[in-house]
């Protein structure tokens, strides 16, 4: 009896590896140059990126190859009658779908590791090879053209030369349409690395600028950082990893509590003055706001550990569903076997595992609610295995 379980699990990693490597190709291939089109980078950073892109390419392509292998082994195998002839020897279909189950298990176990390393270390390496990439394509325009402008036109560079070490000559610079502008002897890009706001720093030496009609001096240095967000979609935005959220948490609850003090004191000096005025105004809003966006982060921080082991055991979903559909569909045409599933758990996972995303970063509902869409396809998939029986 052994033999159909160990020609099960043969068949359908055999394919799982194929469907694997296909799709992590593909969506590799997609990326890299969608990356280069979409920034206007060079093909060569892309490549460079590929390391860091595959722990988020795999956890997506992972899921998808779950549901391929099964659906196509197990459709060919309905289609060919041997789902009846193991019924006929007295097997039960679950007895052949069991070490299936098994693999997918550790399957999911190594997506939860893939998901909580792209949302943190590998879109981390992404931002940092980003920034370096901008760098060398700003020096490399500067060089070119004598004039760098970020894409909403608020930030302009101009210099008359680039030495070989990348130190501009005569700048000249425009911040924010003409608010700032002003000009140097030399200046130096800088790479600043912190993920949550890249910025590429320009160091310029021995300044004058003007600021709203009033003339300025720098006898030294004088930093214009230029904010490169039109450059970074929120795919990139870098989360702690699962093993570091109570450190996160720490430090968040610490922020909070210091920009409570802070609220508290201005509301206390504005009391004692007299001028209740002072919470309508625009320093006081910004402090509220800051509250609202540590607890939006906050919000997100607690998601992580329950999206993670969601979105990584969505292989082994996938597969539960997927094994025992393609049986009671009874047909030999594995590809109508896995788009007549694909479809509905199109349909029904992941929106259901979206509301539970927006809903718990938003703190509508509890975190927990991330394992709506798995949920959903575990009642389905013992549906259709009660079917099959």
């Amino acid at each position: 009896m052994k033999l159909f379980p160990r020609y099960a699990f043969v068949q359908t990693l055999k394919i799982f590896a194929v469907a694997l490597a296909a799709t992590t190709v593909g969506l590799l291939f997609f990326l890299i140059v969608e990356t280069s089109l979409k920034r206007g980078l060079p093909i060569a950073l892309p490549l460079r990126m590929t390391p860091y892109m595959l722990p988020d390419i795999l956890s997506k392509t992972l899921p998808i190859a779950s549901l391929i292998s099964v659906t196509f082994f197990f459709s060919r195998m309905a289609g060919a009658n041997e789902i009846i002839a193991l019924k006929a020897l007295g097997i039960a279909p679950w007895r052949v779908l069991f070490p299936v189950w098994v693999f997918m298990f550790f399957v999911s176990l190594s997506s939860v590791w893939l998901n909580d390393l792209s949302m943190s270390w590998s879109r981390q390496q992404m931002t940092r090879t980003l920034l370096e990439g901008f760098e060398s394509t700003i020096l490399a325009q500067l060089r070119e053209e004598n004039r760098f402008a970020t894409p909403d036109g608020d930030y302009v560079v101009e210099t008359s030369e680039v030495t070989d070490d990348g130190v501009l000559i005569n700048p000249t610079f425009n911040a924010k349409a003409g608010e700032l502008t002003g000009s140097a002897e030399t200046a130096k890009l800088e790479v600043d690395f912190d993920a949550a706001n890249p910025v590429v720093r320009v160091l310029l030496y021995n300044t004058e600028f003007y600021a709203e009609n009033i003339e300025i001096k720098f006898s030294k240095s004088f930093v214009l950082p230029l904010p490169l967000n039109e450059f970074f979609s929120s795919s990139y935005r870098v989360d702690p990893s699962a093993a570091k959220i109570n450190e996160a948490l720490a430090e968040l609850n610490a922020d909070r509590e210091r920009n409570r003090r802070r609220l508290a004191s201005a509301a206390i000096f504005a009391f004692l003055r007299g001028d209740l005025s002072e919470t309508s105004r625009p320093s006081w809003k910004e402090r509220k706001s800051y509250e609202n966006h540590i607890s939006k982060r906050e919000n997100r921080y607690r998601l992580i550990v329950p999206r993670v082991w969601a979105s990584g055991f969505s292989c082994f979903f996938f597969a539960w569903v997927g094994a025992p559909f393609a049986i009671w569909f009874n047909k030999a045409d594995y590809t109508a076997a896995f788009f007549a599933c694909f479809l509905p758990v199109l349909v029904v996972y992941y929106p259901l595992f979206m509301f539970g995303l927006e809903g718990a970063k938003s703190g509508v509902v509890s975190p927990i609610f991330a394992w709506t869409g798995n949920v959903a396809l575990g009642i389905v998939g013992f549906w259709f295995l009660k079917k099959i029986h």
